[in-house]
């Protein structure tokens, strides 16, 4: 080999050396993101503007250094999910409409990158349900997420909320996915579906489901006699 081959050789490792080092360093700032919004998700907790920053800061120095990585991509989405929920949705609505709208533009994009991933799916559900938008893109993100991942319990619920919730909104091709989705969540988790149904109005659609149930049948009754009772206290408090 000749020593103009063998400088080629070096100068090529040296690259390749430098491009990992970069990465390695991406991941570092990456992982910090990661832990806060796990911390965040296991205490159910909305964090402070500075926690925030810096997280976002973390991720975006990750992404600079590998700017088409999902997962660093993913965590910047959910950071700025976050954002729209540090604030009050009545004295600051555009600010978290704003940052809805920033999540949701990420969120299109990262479908470009994995078309299939149901949790973006999912994740675009949730904001346009948050807007209360029934428009295209919520009904695609639904028939989706209902095609992707039919038996996922968290997608079941996030479908079903959806569905009931903006039901008057969403055409009959759509409902039958609701419907489906229903029937499957039905079978998979049954009370935690009463439950949901009930506090979206939608109650009397799972009673055929339970008839000949006894234990179902009972937790619908409970259900049942809880949103009574919920009603008659708003009603109390209204003074109605």
């Amino acid at each position: 080999m000749s020593r103009t081959q063998t400088l080629i050789i070096a100068i090529a490792l040296f690259g390749l050396s430098g491009y990992v080092g970069l990465l390695l360093f991406a991941n570092l700032n990456a992982v910090g993101s990661q832990s806060d919004i796990k911390t965040w998700q296991k205490n159910r907790v909305i964090p402070d503007k500075e926690s925030w920053q810096e997280s976002l800061g973390n991720i975006q120095s990750a992404i600079k250094y590998d700017p088409e990585n999902p997962e660093y991509l993913s965590y910047e989405s959910q950071l700025y999910r976050y954002k729209a929920h540090m604030f009050d949705s009545q004295s600051s609505p555009s600010q978290s409409v704003a940052a809805n709208r920033e999540a949701l533009s990420m969120y299109q994009h990262l479908l470009t990158l994995r078309p299939s991933w149901v949790p973006y799916w999912a994740s675009i559900i949730g904001i346009k349900y948050e807007l209360w938008e029934y428009d295209e893109p919520m009904i695609s993100a639904l028939q989706n997420a209902a095609r992707l991942a039919p038996w996922f319990k968290v997608n079941q619920r996030i479908i079903l909320q959806a569905g009931f919730h903006g039901w008057a909104f969403i055409d009959d091709e759509t409902r039958d996915v609701v419907d489906k989705t229903l029937r499957r969540a039905m079978e998979l988790q049954p009370k935690e579906t009463i439950r949901l149904a009930f506090e979206q109005g939608f109650g009397e659609r799972v009673e055929p489901f339970v008839e000949g149930d006894e234990v179902l049948m009972g937790f619908y009754e409970k259900e049942l006699e809880r949103m009574r009772k919920e009603m008659l206290k708003e009603k109390g408090e209204r003074g109605l």
